[in-house]
């Protein structure tokens, strides 16, 4: 885990948090599931998605993702996920990098990444959310 000297590493609790959210983020793409991939995003989350769109609110992401996800270009798509260089920025802010790749052998066998992504996680109400999330594909 990398870190600067103004982060330092999160409670296991919460990082035991922030790896349930992105098993539910993976298992919610590769089943198709709208409602589970994106349980866990604020009302307020802004993320940029793999094409480049950047989506402001939870009704115009969720949108954007049941229309990927049924009939558009991630209908058929799957992916793993690997969470890297997780930090605590602040008591209620974790970042996380999060690299992706097509299928669970490509990672194992040691192929590089097809994306990455930044998230930006807080915490409200005692509960970590996903705030932002900045996704890139890797050419």
């Amino acid at each position: 885990m990398t870190q600067n000297s103004a982060a330092t590493t999160p409670k296991t609790s919460d990082l035991n948090s922030i790896r349930a959210i992105i098993e539910d983020v993976q298992a919610g793409f590769n089943r198709n599931d709208a409602d589970l991939m994106n349980v866990h995003l604020a009302e307020d989350a802004i993320i940029v998605n793999a094409r480049g769109v950047r989506l402001t609110g939870r009704p115009a992401i969720d949108e954007a993702t049941r229309e990927g996800l049924a009939a558009g270009f991630l209908r058929d798509a799957t992916a793993y996920y690997q969470l890297t260089d997780i930090a605590l920025l602040a008591p209620d802010v974790i970042t996380a990098g999060k690299n992706a790749w097509s299928t669970q052998q490509d990672f194992e066998v040691g192929n590089p990444p097809e994306m990455n992504a930044l998230y930006i996680f807080i915490r409200r109400s005692g509960r970590w959310l996903i705030w932002r999330r900045q996704n890139t594909l890797i050419a």
